[in-house]
């Protein structure tokens, strides 16, 4: 699933914004701020009629704009239109060959909610598919867990085609031994 999500790239208007994803932890490491949360890049395209088409995760070394541009150019088209909150990160796209739409939620909280309503209503989706269907998340597992949800939420209007294009996958993928499969 992972290298058939990075096969593709957004186009058109897409909002974008930083989730953080955490995972199980011991007693001792949830009394630390952060120690297990790991931070991803959600980017999800609109049709024309403002509906969401597609999404794409990346995970970030950090929110920062060294880390959080070349995530924008791996996963979107240049051209489209990035719509995000206010974050400064995200003025350098302008210059990337991207054109900008930014809300700040500071200034304007309702009307940032409904700038980024659908990136913000698939982050509640992926966060309660981690709960109800994984239990948590380990953090070895984050990556292929945010690609199984990228794969099936892409793939949701083909349900009776969701084996068949997984198999196919499969089969043209980069074979994985039974170590790297555990790794």
């Amino acid at each position: 699933m992972i290298e058939r999500e990075e096969l593709y790239t957004l186009t058109g208007t897409v909002e974008t914004d930083e989730i953080f994803i955490e995972g199980k932890q011991s007693v001792e490491n949830r009394k630390k701020f952060d120690s297990n949360k790991t931070p991803f890049l959600m980017m999800v395209s609109e049709s024309k009629e403002g509906q969401p088409r597609f999404v794409k995760l990346e995970e970030l070394e950090d929110i920062t704009q060294q880390y959080v541009i070349p995530a924008i150019e791996l996963g979107v088209e240049p051209g489209s239109l990035i719509k995000s909150d206010g974050a400064v990160t995200y003025v350098a796209v302008r210059g990337k060959g991207y054109e900008l739409n930014q809300s700040s939620y500071n200034q304007f909280p309702e009307q940032t909610v409904a700038h980024l309503k659908w990136l913000n209503t698939l982050t509640s989706n992926l966060k309660r598919f981690l709960i109800s269907t994984h239990h948590g998340v380990f953090p070895k597992y984050r990556r292929s867990y945010l690609a199984e949800f990228a794969y099936r939420f892409n793939r949701r209007y083909w349900p009776h085609q969701a084996f068949d294009r997984l198999l196919y996958a499969c089969l043209h993928g980069e074979p994985k031994t039974l170590p790297e499969l555990k790794a």
